[in-house]
């Protein structure tokens, strides 16, 4: 819900006051840049195996799962920083299956054993915040009247920093067919961006 934008220009007052060949190589440097700090993408929690008693099986697949009982949405994360719970952004056990409609008719015959919907709305979480910081350095030489030469150094993702993507599995059944820790529900697997890219460019106006 929240994404800020800043984009800046300063001119840097080192070696102003100098002259000759300090003056020219040192002074009349700029530095700009844009920074983007935002929250993470939402996402939901889904279970494939909800809404049967009404949609069909395997026509549902982006149902939502429900909460366990005792458990709030918030307590569906996992604690720890964030580098910590890349194995495990979410707590498993925070989550179950979309109820069964008729659930004592079940035990006895199979044709009962059709599920209703989850409890959990759509996107009601989010993968981690990102960040990211494009930094220009820009100088430009005065040649003559008629002639200017600008040269620029652009250093997008300066700081190199990794901005993870939320977790790539989000079916509680994957967790409910595979209840270890080798289950990739809830895992951040990738990242978004683009690592730091650096470049160079020489402008000649005349």
């Amino acid at each position: 819900p929240h994404r800020l934008t800043a984009t800046y220009v300063y001119d840097l007052p080192i070696f102003t006051h100098s002259n000759g060949l300090r003056r020219a190589a040192l002074g009349g440097w700029s530095v700009s840049g844009v920074t983007t700090l935002q929250s993470g993408i939402p996402f939901s929690i889904i279970d494939s195996s909800a809404g049967t008693a009404f949609l069909g099986a395997g026509s549902a697949p982006l149902v939502g799962a429900s909460l366990a009982p005792g458990f709030s949405i918030s307590q569906g994360y996992s604690g720890g920083s964030l580098h910590q719970r890349l194995n495990g952004y979410l707590n498993p056990a925070a989550f179950t299956a979309a109820p069964l409609l008729y659930p004592s008719q079940c035990q006895t015959d199979s044709n009962f054993c059709t599920t209703g919907f989850g409890n959990l709305g759509r996107n009601v979480y989010r993968g981690p915040h990102q960040q990211n910081w494009d930094i220009s350095f820009l100088k430009h030489f005065k040649i003559n009247e008629r002639n200017d030469l600008r040269f620029t150094a652009d250093f997008f993702n300066a700081w190199n920093h990794t901005n993870f993507a939320g977790p790539a599995v989000t079916d509680i059944e994957t967790y409910i067919a595979n209840p270890t820790s080798s289950s990739p529900f809830g895992k951040i697997e990738g990242a978004v961006g683009n690592p730091r890219l650096v470049q160079f460019s020489l402008r000649w106006a005349f």
